[in-house]
């Protein structure tokens, strides 16, 4: 006879439904957002690349620091010239423990501070010839426009590149031919900083802003 009515067991059957549409233009925007994490983290690797490839340069003796006398000998061979004493004060203004020379953890504390120094009062002399050193990825004793376009990039973002590269080189074209000189990179960079310390508002340069009048 089969079971009771009470005691059948129905099955509905429901149609299958489909996944949510992601909305138009997210994907694609997650996908952009995940290429710019990931060209930043390769920029970050070999910007930490390039730094020690820079104090590997500087510290020809292989000693693990840097002294006066290293520094001038890189510094003639790509024609810089400098006084002895301006070499000296380059080691002073980053020598932590006083012996004279900078050693690894100094260099890279240095590099780090003026990296990210938004006041532009921290002393750079040594910073702007590891720059130098940094962007020269070649080992030609110049820097071309595209080789700097990588550490200025991921220091300043897009927005800002063209202009960082124009205040420095003069032009922001890629194809562009001009290269600079140890010499002519530091003066470069020595103007620039020049410009923003001077375009800061201090107490004497600020000006209140004049007071609203009020509409009768």
């Amino acid at each position: 006879k089969g079971l009771p009515p009470s005691q059948v067991l129905t099955i509905s059957i429901c149609p299958a439904r489909s996944p949510p549409r992601a909305k138009p233009g997210r994907f694609a925007a997650s996908r952009g957002t995940m290429a710019q994490a990931a060209r930043e983290r390769f920029a970050k690797k070999n910007e930490a690349e390039d730094l020690r490839r820079a104090f590997e340069k500087l510290d020809t003796r292989g000693d693990g620091k840097i002294d006066t006398d290293e520094l001038n000998n890189v510094f003639q061979l790509l024609n810089h010239r400098t006084k002895k004493t301006e070499i000296e004060d380059m080691i002073w203004e980053v020598d932590d423990d006083c012996d004279k020379c900078v050693n690894w953890p100094e260099f890279q504390a240095m590099y780090h501070r003026c990296r990210n120094d938004k006041t532009g009062y921290e002393p750079r002399r040594l910073f702007n010839v590891v720059e130098f050193l940094m962007n020269d990825k070649d080992d030609s004793g110049s820097v071309s426009v595209e080789e700097a376009m990588q550490i200025l990039y991921l220091r300043f973002g897009k927005g800002l590149l063209d202009s960082q590269l124009e205040e420095i080189f003069g032009t922001s074209d890629t194809n562009s031919t001009k290269d600079l000189s140890l010499t002519e990179f530091l003066h470069s960079l020595n103007m620039s900083q020049v410009k923003q310390l001077r375009s800061k508002v201090t107490a004497k340069t600020y000006k209140p802003p004049p007071q609203a009048t009020k509409k009768r």
